[in-house]
């Protein structure tokens, strides 16, 4: 009876605090709020697309490929400029089992991928429109999309008509002063249409916002940005783009 008395402090300490596990090292590869909405189009719009084969350009973390594994894409590619970021990606695929069905390149945009062709294809690439890197917690890519936001995003949308399938689809994360009329004008040049399915609303983190390029800031404030006091935020869309169907 004494022990239980005694264990009974404790107890209530261990309730009252629970155990947080302890962060070794930085992950540069921390997934963000962008991550978060391409899982919500995938997992949504998983009746809307075939499930053969799937890409994430710009892997990252990989996050993006396990959810596609775990809704049943059958084979899973990835590619990424970063070595390190492949090397995060295949860790994560081996602990969720998923290497076998799993090819992760290193290289720049389409180049590595030849003639592959993709049923769903993600990407939650840099459009941030900033040439310095804003996070030194992650990657040297990270959030830099350069002066514009379009250093990647435009190439990835040039090289993606050959990559789709006829009934392919994409999801991609947009910021909305990377300029989405341009965005809409790129595409239906290269025989694709695009829709927005969701639109959030992020708060810019401090160095992010005073790295942020002045010719945009200039542009899209009280639109696609919008300051309130010492705080500032921006404007996320997700698109769903697909090949433009045969006449």
């Amino acid at each position: 009876m004494a022990g239980s008395v005694n264990s009974a402090p404790a107890l209530k300490r261990s309730l009252a605090r629970p155990m947080i596990p302890k962060v070794a090292d930085v992950d540069p590869f921390r997934p963000s709020e962008y991550t978060g909405l391409l899982i919500h189009a995938l997992r949504t719009r998983t009746p809307h697309y075939a499930r053969r084969t799937g890409l994430d350009m710009g892997t990252g973390s990989g996050v993006l490929l396990g959810v596609m594994g775990s809704l049943g894409v059958e084979r899973l590619w990835g590619i990424d400029i970063d070595p390190a970021a492949i090397h995060a990606s295949r860790r994560l695929m081996q602990s969720l089992g998923m290497t076998d069905r799993t090819q992760l390149l290193v290289g720049s945009m389409w180049e590595p991928l030849k003639d592959e062709r993709f049923d769903v294809v993600v990407a939650n690439l840099p459009n941030f429109a900033a040439t310095t890197p804003s996070d030194p917690d992650h990657s040297q890519y990270w959030s830099m999309g350069g002066a514009d936001g379009r250093r990647w995003i435009d190439p990835f949308l040039a090289g993606l008509r050959p990559h789709l399938h006829d009934d392919g689809v994409a999801f991609m994360t947009h910021n909305v002063f990377a300029g989405i009329s341009q965005t809409e004008a790129v595409l239906a040049s290269e025989g694709l249409t695009v829709r927005v399915i969701n639109t959030t609303t992020t708060m810019l983190h401090p160095m992010k916002s005073a790295l942020l390029s002045q010719a945009v800031r200039a542009k899209a404030q009280g639109t696609a940005l919008t300051r309130i006091g010492a705080y500032e935020f921006a404007e996320v869309q997700v698109l769903e783009i697909r090949p433009v169907p045969a006449a």
